[in-house]
Formats: C-alpha cells, sequence, structure tokens
C-alpha cells in the first residue's frame, strides 16, 4: 500500500502537466494529477455504493431465513409436544 502511495506521488510530481477535459457543456483545465484523484474518488464512492446495496440485501435475506428458521423450529417443538395418536381406533 505504501508503494502504490509512493508511485502515486512520484508520477504525479513527474507529470505535473495541466490538461483539458470538455464535457460538451463545460470544459475544465487542471493538472493531470488531480484528474486522476478524482476518478479515483468518483470510483471508490460508486463501489462503496455497490457494496452497500449488496450487503444490505444480504442482511435483509438473512434476517427473513432467520425468522423462517425460528417458524420450523417452533413447529417442529410443537409436533413433539403432542402426543403420538393412533388414528385406526
Amino acid at each position: 500500500m505504501l508503494g502504490l502511495l509512493a508511485l502515486s506521488i512520484t508520477l504525479s510530481m513527474l507529470n505535473p502537466m495541466e490538461i483539458e477535459i470538455d464535457l460538451y457543456f463545460h470544459a475544465y483545465k487542471a493538472p493531470l494529477p488531480l484528474f486522476l484523484f478524482v476518478s479515483f474518488l468518483i470510483g471508490s464512492f460508486v463501489a462503496l455504493l455497490f457494496f452497500f446495496s449488496a450487503y444490505i440485501k444480504n442482511k435483509h435475506e438473512n434476517r427473513n431465513l432467520k425468522r423462517m428458521m425460528k417458524n420450523k423450529e417452533d413447529e417442529i417443538d410443537n409436533l413433539r409436544k403432542n402426543p403420538l395418536r393412533d388414528d385406526n381406533e
């Protein structure tokens, strides 16, 4: 991790040129490392959103499965407590 940080700082210092990005409605002109950093932050945020959506979905599914398991266990306990009946009589 520290190596990647050192590499990114080194590349940023060696490439301080300004670039222009045209987004059709507005053009931005800034140093290349700034655009790289902003794109990294946006990508991290999007990945975090996908992670949280999957986490919430799995949490909800886990809660439903626990509820179903509790109901099945209660049903098994009730069946065990009922005396056996002979339907032939």
